[in-house]
């Protein structure tokens, strides 16, 4: 089970996780307050400093990757744990609720660029302004099933861990704490990650054993 995503140390995913984002942002924020202000000088347009908000959705999206991917690896690998005999998962339905909410995350800014340059016009039509208007309950929805979304993979991700220990196909009551410790995710890797760790080394100790006793 070669997945360097769950082979990897709860520190390990918490440092470009949340520790390189928080530190970028404290640097960026003083880089964009030094060049506003322009060391004690009269402020400076905001052309100089929109340069920093780049770096922002950069930032964004390698978090986003690393969740999703530890998401994608725990429900894909972990899987493989769980005795076939004791139920399966509906790994069709995950897989698409998985994808929903990446896609909507990647058209999302598309709908900002079109309100920003639909308001930005000083005189806008009605059909412009319906559209908007459509295009802005479109999203409305879309953001809440997405959330619906996540929640449901994070869900069959803590069900899917808590299987592999149990050997069974585990009910609500039994990971629910896993449940809440994904959910708050830069605390509760620290505490998910040494279980998963766990269950790979006993996989592969198994594994392992299996291999010598038929080479024997």
């Amino acid at each position: 089970m070669n997945s360097i995503f769950l082979r990897a140390k709860h520190w390990q995913l918490f440092i470009p996780l949340i520790a390189i984002p928080f530190v970028t942002f404290l640097v960026f924020g003083f880089a964009f307050a030094m060049i506003l202000l322009g060391h004690n000088r009269n402020p400076r347009g905001p052309e100089e400093v929109v340069w920093i908000f780049y770096f922002f959705p950069l930032i964004f999206a390698l978090c986003g990757f690393i969740q999703f991917a530890w998401f994608w690896n725990v429900i894909t690998k972990l899987n493989a744990l769980v005795p076939t005999r004791r139920g399966k998962f509906p790994m069709g339905r995950i897989k698409l609720f998985f994808f929903i909410p990446i896609i909507y995350f990647c058209v999302f800014p598309f709908f900002i660029a079109f309100a920003v340059k639909t308001t930005a016009i000083s005189d806008p039509s009605a059909n412009q302004m319906l559209q908007l208007g459509l295009l802005g309950i479109l999203v409305f929805i879309l953001h809440f099933f997405s959330i619906f979304c996540i929640l449901h993979t994070i869900y069959f991700a803590a069900k899917t861990i808590r299987s592999a220990e149990l050997k069974i196909n585990a009910r609500f009551s039994s990971f629910v704490g896993y449940f809440f410790l994904i959910w708050i995710f830069p605390v509760g890797i620290w505490f998910i990650q040494p279980r998963i760790n766990a269950l790979l080394d006993k996989a592969n100790r198994s594994s392992s054993s299996t291999s010598e006793e038929l080479l024997d």
